[in-house]
Order: structure tokens, then C-alpha cells, then sequence
């Protein structure tokens, strides 16, 4: 683990404002938002590819729709099949 990681421990400060890590809510398979990326990629109706500071998140499904994206967040509904790093 890096200095950062340990020292955001010790300080019990949260994970994805210290590091910059991505944060991925899921409710249920119907939508997911996703904090902390930097820019989108790629989006079809079946796939949207994200860069975040970590790298970069896929999803796949059907019907994905960008309910809404900023400079810190993004919202997706579909029919959503995987997720991932």
C-alpha cells in the first residue's frame, strides 16, 4: 500500500477524496453512478467507457442512457450486465 493510502487510514479521511478513487453506486442491475471521473470515452447503447484517475471503468448492457453527467459525476440507466476496472 502507498504512504497516501496509510496515511489516509490513520487519519480516517475517506478513501476517494484523499486518493481520487472512483466511487460506484449500484442500485440493483436498473442504475449506477459513478463520482470522480475524468472524461467518457466511448458510449453506445450496450457499452460506456469512463476514465478516472485509477484507469479505466467499463459498463456493459442494454438501453444504457446518461441520465446526467458533470464535472464530478454520472448517472446511467439500462439494463445493466458488468462493471468493470
Amino acid at each position: 500500500m502507498t504512504r497516501k493510502y496509510n496515511l489516509a487510514e490513520a487519519l480516517d479521511f475517506t478513501k476517494d477524496a484523499t486518493l481520487g478513487m472512483p466511487v460506484v453506486t449500484a442500485i440493483g442491475n436498473y442504475e449506477l453512478y459513478v463520482e470522480n471521473f475524468k472524461s467518457i470515452v466511448s458510449y453506445e447503447g450496450d457499452m460506456l467507457k469512463l476514465l478516472t484517475r485509477k484507469g479505466m471503468l467499463t459498463v456493459c448492457g442494454e438501453a444504457l442512457e446518461i441520465l446526467y453527467y458533470d464535472d464530478e459525476e454520472i448517472a446511467v440507466r439500462g439494463c445493466i450486465k458488468k462493471i468493470e476496472f
